[in-house]
């Protein structure tokens, strides 16, 4: 005791953050999108698939820094262990999908006797997931929905939630129509479409796109598939956030402009090729993935070293049995 309150007279945060990590053996996991301040003391990053299953073995404690879908995932896949989070940020992706709103669109399909296998996308709360699960279907993440979707039964149609702009763009990739439902002729379609959006990326637009060739005629976009397919069909590489990483250490002495979230962007542009710029006249950072300080992940740590710890992850025993089937599914199907 008497070293902490050491740190506290005498150390920066990130050291007091440091100590009381290692003093209580707690994993920190941080999403790519999270702010510098946080990612760089995380022991575990990643996309959603990568922090998935990365935390899925874990035993010992887990603070999960990103927004609170992602914390009740590695919650469900490992309810054995705490799981904490800062904040409990809300996607508003995840909004989309309230049950009310997707009980209304699962009951046009049934009323028009429509076969379907629905796929969620990971952005969901742990409700929507157990509705999916309990419906016998699966969730993806933007890495690993085309594998999985082509893994499903050919005779079934796709009821694909909640980012029209990913399913849309895997339909395209898989060489399958797809429409929003309510639309005129959805019932025809392979895939059928929630209407929900990411706020950061569909920030991105194709007058973007033709500002940078216009500018720059050698110029690589690279985008993610949560953006519009009409900037992804002007993208010379569409890819996860994963998968963006990737392909920037593979062209690292290339100019690019990149559509996807600002603090993943720019760290990036500062830790791998500095030719690279934001698509987009506005800066695309995600409200709910920078709620997450290093004063918040502090003041947690001192609550969990003081006993008295708050925002830990409890999802409800029946929700999570369903949830769970539908993330096994996944991991099974994206290996």
């Amino acid at each position: 005791m008497k070293l902490y309150y050491n740190l506290q007279k005498g150390c920066g945060l990130r050291e007091k953050v440091k100590h009381l990590l290692k003093k209580h053996n707690i994993t920190l996991a941080a999403h790519y999108y999270q702010k510098d301040e946080v990612f760089e003391l995380a022991d575990l990053t990643g996309d959603s698939l990568e922090l998935a299953k990365k935390t899925a073995s874990l035993k010992n404690p887990l603070i999960f820094c990103g927004v609170s879908f992602m914390g009740e995932s590695a919650k469900i896949l490992n309810p054995n262990i705490p799981v904490y989070m800062p904040k409990l940020a809300s996607c508003s992706m995840a909004r989309m999908a309230e049950n009310e709103l997707l009980q209304k669109n699962i009951e046009m399909l049934q009323k028009e006797n429509i076969d379907f296998i629905p796929v969620a996308y990971i952005n969901t709360t742990a409700k929507v997931k157990s509705i999916v699960g309990s419906l016998g279907g699966v969730t993806c993440t933007s890495s690993s929905a085309d594998k999985i979707i082509s893994k499903l039964p050919k005779d079934k149609k796709i009821f694909f939630l909640p980012d029209k702009n990913l399913g849309t763009n895997i339909a395209k990739k898989l060489g399958k129509s797809a429409k929003i439902i309510g639309e005129e002729g959805w019932q025809k379609a392979d895939i059928i479409l929630y209407n929900g959006h990411c706020s950061v990326h569909q920030l991105f637009m194709p007058e973007h796109v033709e500002f940078f060739k216009e500018k720059y005629p050698d110029i690589k976009i690279v985008v993610h598939p949560e953006c519009s397919p009409e900037v992804c069909e002007m993208a010379d590489f569409v890819g996860s956030t994963s998968q963006i990483l990737n392909y920037v250490k593979e062209h690292k002495n290339e100019r690019m402009a990149i559509g996807t979230e600002f603090n993943f962007v720019n760290r990036m542009k500062k830790e791998i090729n500095p030719n690279i710029y934001i698509l987009s006249s506005t800066k695309p950072e995600c409200p709910s993935m920078n709620e997450t300080t290093l004063k918040e992940l502090y003041n947690l740590l001192v609550a969990i070293d003081e006993g008295k710890p708050y925002n830990e992850i409890i999802v409800d025993e029946n929700i999570a049995k369903n949830a769970k089937k539908a993330l096994d599914r996944m991991m099974e199907l994206s290996k």
